[in-house]
This record gives C-alpha cells, structure tokens and sequence, in this order.
C-alpha cells in the first residue's frame, strides 16, 4: 500500500513472514502449513500473490494484501512427499509448476480460479465470514515421475519447457507432450546440461530474468554456467576460487547479468562480478568469462571466515600441513 519494498522470508517453522525493508519491521505473517516451507515465489503479474511449497506435501498460495491462504495445492493427485521448489509461469498468469521428494513433476493451471483468487485482495472478516473461503485443488494439468529417478530439487520455466534437477549430476531441459486423456506421463528431453559432484539434494539452478544464463554450483564449491538457449548447450564459464570448497547450495543471477551470487553450506555468501577490462582464469585454468566478460570474485559474506580469500587458503594450508605432521608422528 505504501509502495515500500517488501520481502518474503520462510522456513523450518512453517509460517511466512512479510518484511517492510525500510523500517525492517514484519508487517504479515502467514500461518497455514503444517511443517517446514522449502520455497517461495512470488507473481510476476500480481505480486501480492506468493506461492509457498511445504514439507506437509502442499502447494499454497497465498495474498499478502489481505494475509489469506487462497488456494491449496493437495490431495488425489497431489504430491506425496515433501514439496522441494516451485515456479509460476513466465506468460500464463494462472499457471506453475512443482516438483518433490517424490521424484515427481506437476503442472498445475487454475485459470477457473481467478474469479476467486482477485476476490482475496477485498476480502475483510466479518459478523457472517470470519475467515476466507479457501478452496483446494487436487488435480495438476500433467504429471510425470519419468524424467528423473530421485528427488527433484529444483525446477524452473524456461518459456513453455521446463528445466528440472535431481541429484544425477545434470539439468534436464523437456517438454510434456499432448496427452488429452492425461492417462500417460509422456515427456520429451530436448536437452541435458551436465556437470560433475552433483550428487547432493538441495542444490537450486537459477536463470537470469531474461531467462539467456543458466547458473548452479555443485558440491566442491564450483559454480558452472550456460548459455540457457543455444542447442547444443554452451558452458560459458566455470568459477571457482581457493576459499570455495563447500557445496553451494543455491545462486542467484542479477537482471543485468554481471553478478552471480553464491550460497554456500557454512552461510557464507559469495559474489562474483564481470570484469569488462581484465582476463581472469579461474584454478582449473579455464578463462571465467560470461557472456559479455570475464567474471571475477568479489569480496565475499562470510560467516566465522576470513574475509580476505587468500589469507583463508593460507590458513587452510598450515591446518591441513599441521594434521598431516601429527599423523605421521
């Protein structure tokens, strides 16, 4: 209403709360799932509407003007373990996808909602209705368990294709064929991207707004990098630093492209920023360019660590001399 920035956080207690970021106070906070939440996104087009995937198996979404859960994701067809990532659709308003601990991927569409869902940003408790209706939604659009045989832990709209991971050490670029019936999972890989130590769960992909790079790291502390479009895919880079040996468990690309962000196991927080002028080649001896420069470390965020890298690998160095000279005693 004020028109100040806001931001969604979410966890382990299951509630979610709304941020005021320039007076730091929590404005909302949403209760409504039964366990832990694992990811959230927020609508392109209506960015009151926020969808949160939970350990409970269900999909909600949510309308933070009026604090009410408007639409439950669960049931029949519904998800059978803990629901891992979420994404709406970058053109179909009323469309998302979702995947889970159940090896599986839904696509959901509630277009016939959207009578109901603009209804939730009037609504107001009164003598007769002290709580909105909340509907439920049992039946996704399509849904596969064929495109990966673990957990899938991530998943993202690249146009009308779908970008999903597990833990095989790939991302897997498909579309669901037409199936009127909905009584098969038919689906067509286009393309895998592929890259190694990615034997983990929880590890997030992220593609840039304009959906050209494509960027996720693995479990040695390596951040590799694709151009999203080009067939067959092109790795554009693969970063990597002496202080980064811990997986990185999520990054995060600007809208211009020139900062990737690197979340990693301890809490720490790197950034790495294009370098117009300078050639930088990363320790595996490959130049880290992107798509329009190389890329280089820039001072990192880091929790109960030195914040100059280099003194950090040194350190690590006399640790590791220092244990190997008391085995050998």
């Amino acid at each position: 209403e004020t028109g100040a920035p806001l931001m969604a956080v979410a966890g382990l207690t299951g509630l979610i709360k709304i941020l005021d970021l320039q007076t730091g106070e929590m404005i909302k906070c949403l209760a409504g799932h039964g366990n832990s939440i694992n990811d959230l996104k927020i609508h392109s087009t209506y960015p009151n509407l926020i969808l949160s995937a939970s350990k409970d198996e269900s999909v909600r979404l949510w309308n933070i003007t009026t604090g009410v859960s408007v639409l439950i994701f669960a049931g029949a067809r519904g998800h059978r373990n803990e629901v891992l990532s979420v994404d709406f659709h970058p053109t179909d308003p009323w469309k998302f996808v979702s995947c889970g601990m159940d090896n599986t991927i839904k696509i959901w569409r509630f277009a016939e909602m959207e009578t109901h869902i603009l209804s939730s940003s009037s609504w107001a408790p009164s003598a007769t209705k002290m709580s909105f209706p909340t509907k439920y939604q049992q039946h996704p659009e399509f849904s596969t368990h064929t495109v990966h045989q673990n957990y899938v832990d991530c998943v993202r709209w690249l146009g009308n294709l779908v970008l999903s991971k597990s833990v095989d050490d790939r991302i897997v670029l498909w579309r669901p064929e037409d199936d009127t019936t909905r009584l098969k999972e038919s689906v067509r890989v286009v393309q895998e991207y592929k890259f190694a130590d990615a034997d983990i769960w929880f590890m997030r992909f992220a593609l840039d707004f304009h959906m050209n790079l494509l960027a996720v790291g693995n479990r040695m502390g390596k951040v590799f990098l694709w151009e999203a479009n080009t067939c067959p895919p092109r790795l554009v880079a693969k970063l990597s630093h002496p202080s980064l040996r811990l997986p990185i468990r999520q990054t995060a690309i600007s809208h211009d492209n020139n900062t990737v962000l690197c979340c990693c196991e301890d809490g720490s927080v790197v950034r790495w920023d294009r370098n117009q002028e300078e050639d930088v080649t990363n320790i595996d001896g490959e130049e880290a360019h992107g798509a329009a420069g190389p890329l280089r470390p820039a001072p990192a965020t880091n929790r109960g660590r030195s914040e100059d890298p280099e003194e950090e690998a040194e350190e690590e160095e006399e640790e590791d001399e220092a244990e190997q000279e008391e085995r050998e005693e």
